[in-house]
């Protein structure tokens, strides 16, 4: 008969003890790399106040300033429900000495009817209108590039169709441009937003965005990196010294690489946060929010490895509290064994606390609606959807569709 083996307890105690005590350097070190980026983010937090805080308002040039020449190109493709308005507050600018081109690339709709119906009023507006793009470009520097050579401007002022300025908007800039030696001002507006879905993810994007391109290290010459805008001013001797837009006709994000380029060259480059300059027109739907920003993601962003930590951000900033608040309420409900319970609990709140106190912060600078921040989490979660999105376009080489037009 064989003896049936009995452990030796004393070699239980001792097996369990060890357990146990891995478990706690476990949790001890999860809890710890927790704190630590809750700690971060305290401190990113406190950047952010300060950030907005020293937000400064660009100071309007004298009444009796003397302003140069300035010439305005309106690229369009496509916009004849919205390019009146564009237009009109261009045309309505406080700016005597300015006249206005609109570079209309290979519109199917009535763009054209509506911009030729405003010229007859205004005879410092022209109309170039581009019908062909050829196979490997990009429309929007394409188009640009064929009227930069009849320049004869001080200055040159790109404006997004999807703007609308401020009667005071172009002086302010221009003697901005003037009274600093700048060669280069790209300006940020307040987002104009209609659509919940708008409204809330705008400013969470908006955020991404500072993050990777914080607007002093743009302003930085020895920080090669830059981001452009809807809105960009620029003496037109910089413009043509680094080749125009036929220097970006093959790029992507056309606007940043200029203002890289000209950074490259040993130009003075700006980059101003100005809402109460002018306001941008945003995508209006979910799909075309999501369809829009994946794309400026694509071009921002740029690389896999920089959306995966974009993406963990997102996931820590919003969405790693309130599952850590579910787990630990589950835990409770039904009894689950959990170490240092009360701890959890205590830096789950204040994580949840901070990233809401971060998000409030960061809607109050995008002059959006405040009450939004509240939801982040759910903003958060689409903007995750977006970074996917636009990662498997970079990790695929995915072709990206806008304004009819593919791109690769």
């Amino acid at each position: 008969m064989k003896r049936r083996y009995s452990p030796d307890p004393s070699s239980v105690r001792s097996i369990t003890h060890l357990q146990e005590e891995s478990m706690t350097v476990v949790a001890g070190v999860a809890f710890g790399l927790y704190v630590v980026g809750i700690l971060s983010l305290i401190w990113n937090t406190c950047r952010t106040a300060r950030l907005t805080s020293e937000q400064e308002t660009l100071p309007p040039p004298p009444q009796d300033c003397q302003l140069p020449s300035l010439e305005i190109l309106v690229p369009v493709k496509d916009e004849e429900t919205h390019i009146a308005t564009c237009l009109k507050s261009v045309l309505n600018q406080h700016y005597t000495n300015a006249d206005v081109i609109v570079v209309n690339d290979r519109s199917t709709d009535r763009t054209a009817d509506v911009v030729e119906s405003m010229r007859e009023q205004n005879p410092n507006l022209r109309c170039v209108n581009i019908t062909k793009l050829p196979e490997g470009l990009y429309g929007k520097p394409h188009a640009l590039s064929k009227v930069s050579a009849d320049l004869h401007g001080e200055y040159v002022a790109f404006v997004d169709s999807d703007l609308e300025l401020h009667p005071d908007c172009l002086k302010t800039l221009v003697y901005h441009l003037e009274s600093k030696g700048l060669d280069w001002v790209a300006a940020m507006g307040r987002p104009k937003t209609s659509l919940f879905w708008e409204r809330l993810t705008v400013p969470i994007f908006g955020a991404m965005a500072f993050a990777w391109y914080d607007p002093r290290k743009i302003n930085d010459p020895d920080w090669p990196d830059a981001i452009g805008s809807g809105l960009m001013v620029c003496r037109r001797s910089a413009y043509e010294a680094i080749g125009g837009h036929a220097a970006v006709i093959r790029t992507y994000d056309e606007d940043s690489e200029l203002l890289r380029i000209a950074k490259r060259a040993g130009q003075k480059v700006s980059f101003s946060l100005t809402p109460e300059l002018f306001t941008q027109r945003h995508y209006g739907t979910l799909a075309d929010t999501i369809r829009g920003m994946t794309r400026t993601c694509v071009g921002g962003i740029k690389t896999v490895p920089r959306m995966l930590v974009t993406i963990n951000a997102l996931n820590f900033v919003s969405l790693f509290p309130v599952g850590l608040l579910v787990l630990l309420g589950l835990a409770a409900k039904y009894d689950w064994p959990l170490m240092w319970t009360p701890l959890w609990w205590a830096a789950a709140g204040v994580h949840m606390v901070v990233s809401t106190v971060l998000a409030w912060l960061v809607f109050s600078a995008a002059r959006g609606d405040r009450k939004l921040a509240l939801l982040h989490p759910l903003g958060a979660v689409i903007a995750l959807g977006v970074c996917l999105r636009a990662m498997v376009h970079l990790t695929q080489g995915k072709s990206v569709t806008w304004r009819g037009t593919q791109y690769e």
